[in-house]
């Protein structure tokens, strides 16, 4: 098995010629995709049916002869269909679907919110936060430096969500799609203090996107590339997907 992950533009010049002979199989989020009966081993089966199984926004099987590749998207398949063909169209449309999406990126050194459209960033806020690397040397000087630490941490996370909901709160009924970025850990701790983003609901999306650094202007400019990419599994002797 080889894993790439995929820009929208690179996708979308390797899939495989519309009509062309094999099998396709699109599944929403749990579901698992059919397979033909030719084109997977057992083992290589379970492992495609255990990722896609996993994926928050289902799967895409494209089943050829030599290979089979699986696509987990980066917006959710919203129904189930079977193909006895190659049969990209649907993929090519959630990939170029127009969508309104926000970001929030954060690490203990600032954060970033962005609002955009289909791609092209509309607003954003960018504010940079000294919090106090970890401190080892125990005693009173190890608890003196964790409340310090502490009130840091605390005071980055209140202006984030103030920020967070000063940017945003006007397109709120717009926006589609949220994406969290950053250091999870981070991020988990922010969620249980700042509510705001709760009233998203299912518009938070799972996934987590990668933010080498503390959060820049670059790092929002640099998001709308990775929002849109896709990881893509490829199974099978001749494993390139969209090789002659």
């Amino acid at each position: 098995m080889e894993r790439e992950h995929l820009t929208r533009r690179r996708l979308l010049a390797r899939l495989p010629d519309e009509g062309a002979r094999g099998w396709t199989s699109y599944r929403p989020p749990g579901g698992v995709p059919a397979f033909d009966e030719a084109s997977l081993d057992a083992a290589d089966a379970d492992t495609a049916a255990e990722i896609a199984a996993a994926s928050p926004t289902g799967s895409v099987l494209f089943a050829r002869p030599g290979e089979t590749t699986l696509i987990v998207p980066p917006f959710a398949v919203e129904a189930a269909d079977d193909y006895s063909e190659i049969y990209a169209r649907q993929l090519i449309a959630l990939l170029e679907q127009p969508r309104v999406v926000a970001t929030f990126l954060l690490r203990l050194g600032g954060f970033s919110v962005g609002f955009f459209r289909d791609g092209d960033i509309v607003d954003s806020k960018t504010d940079r936060r000294f919090v106090k690397n970890r401190h080892r040397k125990g005693g009173q000087s190890q608890r003196r430096f964790d409340r310090i630490r502490e009130k840091q941490v605390h005071e980055l996370f209140g202006k984030a969500c103030e920020e967070a909901r000063e940017k945003l709160s006007e397109y709120e009924d717009e926006i589609e799609h949220v994406f969290f970025g950053g250091d999870r850990l981070t991020l988990l701790a922010f969620r249980k203090e700042c509510s705001y983003f709760e009233r998203f609901g299912d518009r938070v999306m799972k996934r987590i996107l990668p933010v080498p650094g503390d959060p820049r202007r670059a790092s929002l400019d640099a998001m709308p590339v990775e929002i849109w990419s896709s990881e893509v599994y490829t199974f099978g002797r001749d494993a390139v997907l969209g090789a002659e």
